[in-house]
């Protein structure tokens, strides 16, 4: 391994990615001409099915096919290849063996064509790497934007353009559909046009060698055809290439493969504890994108999201049935959200909407025989009242009410409204009801069966409205002081993988991470002289081939006196050349003694995002509890607030028995330890001891490799 130092200035350092220029995809998706290479007169083909799709589904622009054996396909003028086509062409479908890819791609090359789909499959995802790799440095080189390959296509309804060869309709909606997984894009494309859910995009990215949710994500912030974008994920090429994505719009992410990656070798806490999903959440957090848990649940917040933001914390609910409505109080006030409460306000306004045994108090029940019109009142009052920021409706089925004409009714009177207020609908009920919230859900009211997911479509709103309003975080981590470099280039060329705990320590220290007072003793004559003034402290064995000190018997705490430091050094030094006679003891540390409230600290390595830092409480929190969280390098202190916060048993840093930490030293050790970040493999500070004159560093462990 190189040194470092002198050196480093040749390596990228996480704070120094450079934001790679991203390719302009407005006629991906705009394209007035389009051409499919591929393109068969035989309907089982795969360039036979994009063609009648894009035919059928209405696309205005000019269609090119490509067959050097045909001269029409479904009444289109064929072409023996992209150059034979006399006119310009924005996009090109190629679906064609995957040995004739390479050759297509040449002749738009020399056909100037800035946009390509590649549907053919047979590339990295079945071991064939470098062909891929050619494809996409071609279309580096000219500056092609390429979706694929191995994808289903992409389908853009406000062009009518369905260069896919998954169904034909889908309803023009607001939500833009990335999916990694065709056949999974092919069953959502089915499900949402059942559900009636709109669409304004759906792009399957396969295997993206060029184009992936990053400039997807950055095309869509500005297209005025997106309100939501809705991503089902497997996985991330190049975590710091994402994390350099602006989030303008919701971004709702499925991520899949949540389980926890094969542990490495127990060095660190903080490398065994750096599962792949703890990352990605760091990497939603960090960049305000919302993770869901399952499709229905995505799509969900997405039709919730296109609503309008809340500007306030006051809910209103409207329902036919007490059982219900108390249901759903009940999950509003585990989610946070809060009910309006006016009372004498609440019955001069609603008692009209129901008869003389419904209740004016929120939850408002208008009763179980409520019709059309008591829905239309009710809900034309909590829209028109300035101080209800949402409103809920809620419907039991029941014989002598019409679900239909009561959404219907709510429908109008929320378009009629014209309100900047979010509106969200649950129906339960059968075959009638199911009826009613998909006409909803058809006029762009967010309607669900289940009271959940009602209120966590709600929920997620406010969420949402937090993240565009929080704080703008400015990392400015600067690179460590010289004299660090020096000790890890001088363990490097000793040979050393992990740094010897006196030495992990002063690297710590001159990062700005406060320790307390402590030293390195190389015989008892020198531990006697270090000790004086800093008792009572721990004492611990400096040894190369000792890694876990406890279990061997190499850690005494409380040293009092200089009786016991000879009495306690001398029992600790036989003990360990009897149970480890081949161990080189190279002397003791000697750390005094501080009480607080225990922390962790961590640094660890991602194979996608690169360095991340951890936090969480110590002892049995981080051994049993495993509560910890991470953000992804550089951050800076509003991000380190935040960190602090996620960690589930954050409140016991407030104050617990009688000892409160100190949060902003806290922050200063996060913020510290990540000027290592472009030098160490991982990094452990376990305990971070905080109390109310600072956060100390009592144990450190550093690898390099």
């Amino acid at each position: 391994m190189s040194e470092v130092g002198a050196a480093a200035g040749s390596k990228k350092t996480p704070e120094k990615d450079a934001i790679l220029p991203q390719k302009d995809l407005t006629h991906l998706f705009k394209a007035k001409s389009v051409a499919i290479v591929g393109a068969s007169a035989n309907p089982d083909k795969i360039g036979h099915q994009i063609l009648r799709n894009l035919i059928e589904g209405g696309f205005e622009g000019d269609i090119y096919p490509i067959n050097p054996k045909e001269k029409t396909i479904l009444e289109k003028d064929a072409y023996p290849s992209v150059t034979d086509v006399p006119n310009f062409i924005d996009l090109v479908v190629i679906s064609v063996n995957a040995n004739f890819v390479m050759p297509v791609l040449k002749e738009c090359v020399e056909k100037g064509v800035k946009h390509v789909i590649v549907i053919t499959s047979g590339f990295s995802e079945v071991g064939n790497a470098r062909e891929e790799q050619e494809i996409k440095d071609i279309a580096d080189q000219f500056n092609i934007s390429l979706v694929g390959p191995n994808t289903l296509g992409v389908v853009y309804p406000p062009n009518k353009m369905n260069t896919s060869f998954g169904p034909r309709d889908v309803i023009l909606g607001k939500i833009a559909f990335i999916s990694q997984s065709g056949a999974l894009a092919i069953a959502l494309m089915g499900w949402t046009k059942m559900e009636k859910i709109g669409l304004a995009a759906l792009v399957s990215v396969g295997n993206k060698c060029d184009i992936g949710e990053e400039e997807l994500i950055s095309y869509f912030n500005e297209d005025e055809n997106v309100d939501v974008i809705t991503i089902y994920m497997e996985g991330i090429k190049d975590g710091r290439k994402f994390m350099q994505t602006a989030i303008k719009k919701p971004v709702v992410v499925l991520k899949v493969g949540r389980s926890q990656r094969g542990a490495r070798a127990a060095a660190s806490h903080t490398g065994s504890l750096a599962g792949s999903d703890q990352i990605y959440n760091a990497a939603f957090k960090q960049l305000g994108v919302l993770r869901a848990q399952s499709f229905t649940e995505a799509f969900g917040w997405a039709r919730c999201l296109s609503l309008p933001a809340p500007d306030g914390n006051d809910t209103i609910i409207i329902t036919n049935g007490g059982g219900i409505g108390v249901r759903t109080t009940d999950e509003c006030v585990a989610a946070g959200i809060k009910l309006f409460d006016d009372p004498d306000w609440l019955e001069e306004k609603f008692r009209e909407t129901m008869p003389s045994f419904g209740c004016t108090k929120n939850p408002v029940d208008i009763t179980g025989q409520a019709p059309a019109d008591a829905y239309q009142k009710a809900t034309r009052i909590a829209l028109e009242e300035d101080r209800i920021k949402a409103v809920l409706v809620l419907y039991c089925e029941t014989v002598i009410t019409n679900p239909l004409k009561i959404a219907r009714s709510i429908a109008g009177e929320y378009k009629k409204s014209g309100s900047k207020k979010p509106l969200l609908v649950a129906m339960v009920g059968g075959e009638r009801t199911r009826e009613a919230l998909h006409y909803l859900n058809h006029e762009n009211i967010p309607a669900f069966d289940s009271i959940s997911e009602v209120v966590d479509g709600l929920k997620v709103l406010y969420k949402w409205q937090e993240y565009k309003e929080r704080k703008l975080d400015k990392p400015d981590i600067k690179p460590p002081p010289q004299e660090v470099l020096d000790i890890i280039n001088n363990a490097k060329k000793e040979g050393k993988k992990i740094l010897l705990e006196h030495e992990a320590r002063k690297i710590l220290e001159l990062c700005g991470v406060t320790t307390p007072k402590w030293g390195y003793a190389r015989n008892l004559e020198e531990a006697l002289e270090i000790a004086k003034g800093m008792y009572p402290f721990a004492m611990k064995i400096v040894s190369p081939e000792i890694v876990h000190k406890t279990d061997v018997g190499g850690v005494v705490l409380n040293v009092r006196n200089e009786e016991g430091l000879k009495l306690r050094y001398n029992t600790m030094i036989n003990h360990i050349k009897e149970v480890m006679p081949a161990a080189k003891i190279e002397g003791v540390n000697l750390i005094q003694m501080v009480k607080g409230i225990e922390c962790i600290v961590g640094l660890s390595r991602d194979p996608q995002f690169g360095p991340a830092v951890m936090f969480g409480l110590g002892g049995v929190f981080v051994e049993v509890m495993k509560d910890v969280a991470f953000r992804i390098v550089p951050f800076g202190k509003v991000e380190a607030t935040r960190l602090i916060h996620d960690v589930k048993g954050n409140k016991i840093l407030d104050g617990f028995r009688g000892i409160v930490a100190n949060k902003p030293s806290i922050i200063q050790s996060l913020l510290a330890i990540q000027r290592l970040a472009p030098y160490v493999q991982e990094c452990d500070i376990n305990p971070l001891i905080s109390n109310e004159f600072g956060s100390f560093a009592v144990d450190a462990r550093i690898i390099l490799e």
